[in-house]
């Protein structure tokens, strides 16, 4: 078993079955990092490399997934649905807004805040869908996600809504 030394993980061995977990300051917000090798099947080759390129180039690709997010609602895309969801059937909705400009609409509000919001960056060595940013208005009083699934290069394959 080869034991490597990874950015934000600590030591890390790269049998099949293993996960970890990893934390990392985005923005000035602490961002949990999850590495999950329990769906590949085999062993990754070269995981190490591909992982560490990605971890040094994550302020650069949440800079990218965070205008992709704003032309998706632009766009009329996933995260437009998303918004108006939470404008329409959110209750706590206003508790959240004081927060942010109030010069700016409601929409505009909301998703300078969502963007802010980046709970979760998940790993999966050797899946096509290598990254998976979990970005949630409020963890605690709703568990809707905007989900951005990337390569292992940081190009962005989808925005979806999930819960």
């Amino acid at each position: 078993m080869s034991k490597k030394k990874i950015t934000y993980f600590g030591e890390v061995d790269n049998q099949e079955e293993d996960y970890f977990e990893g934390n990392v300051t985005l923005d000035n917000k602490s961002v949990e990092l999850d590495l999950d090798f329990c769906s590949y099947e085999g062993k990754p080759v070269k995981w190490s490399e591909e992982l560490e390129d990605y971890l040094s180039n994550l302020i650069k690709y949440k800079s990218v997934i965070d205008k992709a997010i704003l032309d998706d609602y632009e766009n009329g895309g996933t995260t437009n649905e998303y918004v108006q969801w939470h404008l329409d059937e959110w209750d706590a909705i206003d508790d959240l807004l004081p927060r942010t400009d109030s010069t700016k609409t409601k929409e505009e509000q909301f998703l300078s805040l969502l963007i802010q919001r980046v709970e979760l960056i998940a790993f999966y060595p050797g899946d096509t869908s290598y990254a998976v940013w979990d970005y949630m208005i409020d963890s605690e009083n709703s568990d809707e996600i905007v989900v951005v699934h990337t390569d292992s290069k940081g190009k962005i394959l989808d925005i979806t809504w999930e819960s």
